[in-house]
């Protein structure tokens, strides 16, 4: 099914709009429902009670981002009320042709099938205007890169635990997503840091198993506090203690 704009253009579509069907039998009636385009996406499985999220099965969306209601779409007064209605709330007019409007489960695929046609429309212009994923990640990167050039030692150290906490608790419960947050957040500290804080050594041990591993990892992160206080007698003993762990693995 083809749908047309009669208000609104396909090339910037708002993300909300009526749409109107004819009655087979007599195209003077007018049937519309309203297509939404949620901003942000729902993940429906937070909001249901889970026996009912069971019951919806295949049918039921877990994330939810585009809708019509209702459903099937009711009688208007007339098209003049729903264009009346359109311009107080600049909506979109989407005309979906004719349909068998006492059929409503072809009724309701047609909607269905409509809001496909008009979300696809809505994400290929969003794609040109709203910077994705990707592109947030890179703009949080750059303040971030700007904000770690701007803290002193200490505080980077500071914010060294707590990215190493967050890494340790993303690996803990297995959040692959969170790892990689965490390890790209560390990298871009780690380029205001000197190499010799050995910051992918201390990556690899909170990503690592085991007690030894644990304690590697803590002992790197007192070693990055030794170096930034120039405590280098306590850094010549701690490096022992790390050099023997690390002998104790390869021996495995």
């Amino acid at each position: 099914m083809d749908i047309s704009f009669e208000r609104g253009s396909n090339q910037k579509p708002k993300g909300h709009a009526l749409l109107y069907f004819v009655g087979s039998s007599n195209h003077e009636d007018i049937w519309a429902t309203y297509l939404i385009i949620l901003p942000i996406e729902v993940e429906v499985s937070k909001y249901v009670p889970p026996f009912l999220m069971n019951q919806l099965g295949e049918s039921g969306p877990k994330g939810l981002s585009a809708f019509a209601f209702p459903p099937a779409p009711e009688k208007m007064a007339s098209k003049e009320q729903m264009e009346a209605m359109a311009e107080l709330r600049d909506d979109d007019i989407l005309n979906g042709g004719a349909i068998n409007v006492s059929d409503v489960s072809t009724a309701m695929y047609a909607v269905n099938d409509a809001i496909q046609k008009y979300a696809d429309l809505y994400t290929e212009v969003a794609k040109k205007v709203i910077p994705m994923d990707e592109e947030l990640e890179e703009i949080g990167a750059s303040v971030n890169e700007v904000m770690y050039g701007l803290m002193s030692d200490n505080d980077k150290l500071s914010e060294l635990t707590k990215l190493v906490g967050r890494l340790k608790f993303a690996v803990e419960g297995a959040e692959s997503n969170l790892v990689k947050e965490a390890e790209q957040e560390i990298a871009i500290l780690a380029r205001h840091l000197s190499e010799h804080h050995r910051i992918p050594r201390l990556v690899k041990a909170v990503k690592g198993t085991g007690s030894k591993n644990m304690k590697l990892a803590e002992l790197y992160l007192q070693r990055s506090y030794y170096l930034i206080h120039q405590s280098f007698t306590k850094l010549t003993q701690l490096e022992k203690e790390i050099d023997q762990i690390e002998a104790e693995d390869a021996a495995l």
